[in-house]
């Protein structure tokens, strides 16, 4: 299907699933890591890491996920797994796991007590589990896969409650421990090599109501946008041409890599970008990094630039060896919560705006080719694609009349005109000023410069 775009007139849309979430939210989530990683300083562990390791003095799941709620995340993707291949619930599939560890006298299940403070705190609970595994000594033979989907299975099949999101990446094959190995081992067509079919099946009937995040996979339900900044193209469309398969680093449509920020118009795949960046510069603890938090200030920014372009943003949480969260990191929670509430605080149906937002039924999929925000007579902002959701904002007085905004919309060719919804607010102007200033990059993860070929 390389190259192959949808017909104007059937619109690709998103799954049921999907449709769910984008329509009901949340926009924004978590996803947390903490491992071995977190004691040993590593991004990537290597696999050969002692279990002893993870012995957190004063772990608080509820502490975590409380932060996060606070912090306005509507859910939490849970790492329980990483390429480290430690597995932080009492899997029966390998014996490097949670149960091989002090934390709570071996008998304790990490993913359980995140799965439940999630649910006492009303976010929505998910779970990340690494495909590459560093520590299994069958990686690279056709037996890990079965080891991999029966881990999946333990995750999704109920024992942890329903499942919102499930997360896999491209991180796959390299050096490694591999039961004692320690070589370089690669498995070429990653799909192939996971039998993502299976996995994908797997997900949608264990947990019908979960969506899929697969940046390398046409199947998915959202996609990498290419970065681990919180960048999103101001016309970023969920529409997008075939991946073509990934192997070594490289996707097998070389024109995917080039339109993976900002989608595609003609693209056959509706698949949104959920725009992943870590809170501090790395994905793991390190009191090194101790000082790279990003303030609220900035998250409120990021947000505009992401959700507000039509993607979904996911904030990386990293708790500390301990076992909290840092108040450093829960402070910026707090007052992005507080920030992005006070943005959307006061909606105006008359009188001066300063943020605006439009919106379109994606239920048909994306429809839009092109759109124009006018205030009377007057243009005050233009671009080719709305989809979920565009904001954008009016620092400088452009919108004095709120009841005089009207958006006009042209649609693909024989696609129904879509109808926008716009509506305006007015912002504490030092508030605005204060998000669209903040500073904000703690510059490019080990994980994205890996996926780009940069590291």
């Amino acid at each position: 299907m390389n190259g192959q775009t949808a017909p104007a007139a059937a619109r690709p849309s998103p799954r049921p699933a999907l449709l769910d979430r984008l329509t009901r939210g949340p926009d924004v989530i978590g996803i947390v890591h903490w491992g071995l990683n977190t004691f040993t300083g590593r991004e990537w562990g290597l696999g050969d890491e002692d279990p002893s390791l993870l012995a957190p003095s004063a772990f608080d799941a509820d502490q975590i996920v409380g932060a996060c709620k606070a912090g306005g995340l509507g859910g939490l993707v849970v790492v329980a797994k990483h390429h480290d291949g430690f597995c932080l619930w009492p899997t029966r599939t390998t014996a490097h796991n949670v149960a091989r560890s002090p934390f709570r006298g071996g008998r304790g299940d990490y993913v359980r007590e995140m799965a439940d403070a999630c649910r006492r705190a009303g976010l929505l609970f998910g779970v990340y589990c690494s495909p590459w595994d560093r520590n299994n000594a069958g990686y690279g033979t056709p037996a890990y896969a079965e080891t991999y989907h029966a881990q999946l299975r333990e995750l999704l099949g109920g024992a942890y409650g329903e499942v919102f999101e499930t997360w896999f990446d491209g991180a796959n094959g390299g050096d490694g421990f591999y039961g004692g190995a320690r070589e370089t081992r690669r498995i070429g067509d990653a799909s192939a090599y996971y039998r993502f079919d299976e996995v994908f099946r797997m997900v949608r009937a264990l947990q019908p109501k979960a969506t899929i995040f697969a940046g390398e996979s046409d199947e998915s339900d959202f996609r990498w946008p290419g970065n681990e900044m919180g960048e999103l193209d101001p016309d970023a469309r969920a529409t997008i041409e075939t991946v073509g398969g990934f192997a070594d680093g490289r996707y097998g449509n070389p024109r995917y890599r080039e339109q993976i920020n900002a989608g595609s118009p003609g693209g056959a795949f509706f698949r949104a970008c959920e725009c992943d960046f870590p809170l501090r510069k790395g994905w793991f603890w390190r009191e090194s990094e101790r000082g790279t938090t990003k303030s609220g200030e900035t998250l409120a920014r990021l947000y505009l630039g992401t959700v507000g372009n039509g993607g979904t943003m996911n904030v990386g949480i990293a708790p500390d060896a301990t076992g909290r969260l840092d108040e450093e990191d829960v402070r910026a929670l707090a007052r992005f919560g507080e920030l992005r509430r006070a943005l959307f605080a006061e909606p105006v149906q008359s009188g001066p705006a300063n943020l605006v937002e439009l919106r379109e039924d994606i239920a048909c999929g994306e429809r839009v080719d092109g759109w124009r925000l006018l205030c009377g007579a007057r243009e005050v902002a233009r671009g080719r694609a709305v989809g979920l959701r565009r904001i954008r904002v009016f620092a400088d007085g452009a919108v004095p009349d709120a009841a005089a905004l009207r958006a006009e919309a042209t649609a693909f060719a024989g696609a129904e005109a879509p109808v926008l919804r716009v509506a305006a607010y007015r912002a504490d102007p030092a508030v605005l000023r204060a998000v669209l200033a903040a500073a904000g990059s703690s510059g490019e993860t080990d994980t994205a410069n890996w996926m780009t070929g940069r590291r």
